[in-house]
């Protein structure tokens, strides 16, 4: 993530002593991403990652928290957050909460390759299947349709003119799934798994990571979120080898129902629109300034592109070959 929050050396010296970590050896600002503070810190007994949140206050954080720490006690590869010496995970730095994790072996892939897209559809499917037994641990969906429909008219002039009438039919178009979700299969979803956010060491998948858009959903929809990322060709169409390998992996661990495969167009469809509007909405905050302007936008017209083909070819086929 962008560094916001500024640290010293002594700072985060300070900081460590309540770990058994051993001494400070470096530490660096990690200059990507648009929401919160990220540190790769090294101490002489382990390597770690620091976040500072800059958007979730104190009573947010420890869902993450808390979500991580199970995940990983289910067997799904993610970093578990670093408890101090009293068993805390979540601190204080800058009068911001912070967390700090173990730094995972490896990094992101160059390419998407159809092995990598299995781990990733097999890893998928194993945590959707440990959170729908999570009834406890609950956290809305806060970019949902009310979210986007509410936007419409603050980016619709930063779509491009021939498509202003594709975002406001695709966000009629897109009630039909959100009211399906309501009876779809649910629990925790990560809702931003892009390939970006999962580290391979070598070609294994060695976690998932960057839990921030967490939250309450129907699976199929977290399914279509990673689909359209990890599977996406040039011109947005979806790659068949790539999407097969996803799915089957996925349904290894967690097989689909009718009804999920019945809105599985849906679910593609709106899983674009949704990033769509966030890149909208991420260049709107960049236009209006402030201190909270993201310094990164990535180019909402990528998912222009893919809502485009799944609306002209959905693949929906691919969940039943």
């Amino acid at each position: 993530m962008s560094v916001y929050t500024e640290l010293t050396q002594h700072e985060l010296e300070v900081f460590s002593k309540q770990f058994d970590l051993g001494p400070l050896i470096s530490f660096a600002g990690v200059d990507a991403g648009v929401e919160n503070t990220t540190y790769f810190v090294s101490f002489e007994g382990r390597e770690t990652v620091l976040q500072i949140f800059e958007e979730q206050g104190f009573s947010e954080v420890p869902f993450f928290i808390e979500l991580n720490r199970r995940l990983g006690e289910d067997g799904v590869p993610v970093a578990i957050p670093i408890a101090n010496r009293r068993g805390e995970r979540l601190f204080e730095l800058k009068d911001k909460p912070a967390v700090l994790f173990p730094r995972l072996k490896g990094g992101t892939v160059a390419e998407r390759s159809t092995e990598a897209c299995a781990q990733i559809g097999a890893a998928l499917g194993q945590m959707h299947r440990a959170t729908a037994g999570y009834q406890d641990l609950k956290r809305d969906n806060h970019r949902w349709a009310h979210w986007w429909e509410s936007n419409v008219d603050r980016v619709l002039d930063l779509v491009p003119t021939a498509h202003q009438a594709t975002l406001t039919d695709q966000v009629a178009r897109s009630k039909a799934f959100v009211k399906a979700a309501e009876t779809l299969p649910s629990g925790l979803i990560h809702g931003d798994l892009f390939v970006d956010n999962a580290l391979f060491d070598g070609q294994t998948l060695s976690g998932i990571i960057d839990f921030y858009n967490a939250c309450d959903g129907a699976f199929v929809f977290d399914l279509a979120v990673t689909v359209n990322d990890w599977c996406s060709g040039p011109d947005g169409r979806l790659l068949a080898e790539p999407t097969r390998a996803l799915l089957s992996a996925y349904q290894s661990a967690r097989p689909l129902s009718d009804s999920e495969c019945a809105q599985w167009a849906s679910a593609l469809e709106t899983a674009a629109l949704r990033f769509w509007m966030l890149r909208l909405v991420a260049l709107a905050r960049k236009r209006e300034g402030g201190p909270q302007a993201p310094p990164h936008v990535k180019d909402p017209n990528d998912f222009l592109q893919i809502l485009l083909a799944r609306r002209n070819d959905p693949q929906c086929h691919l969940l039943t070959d």
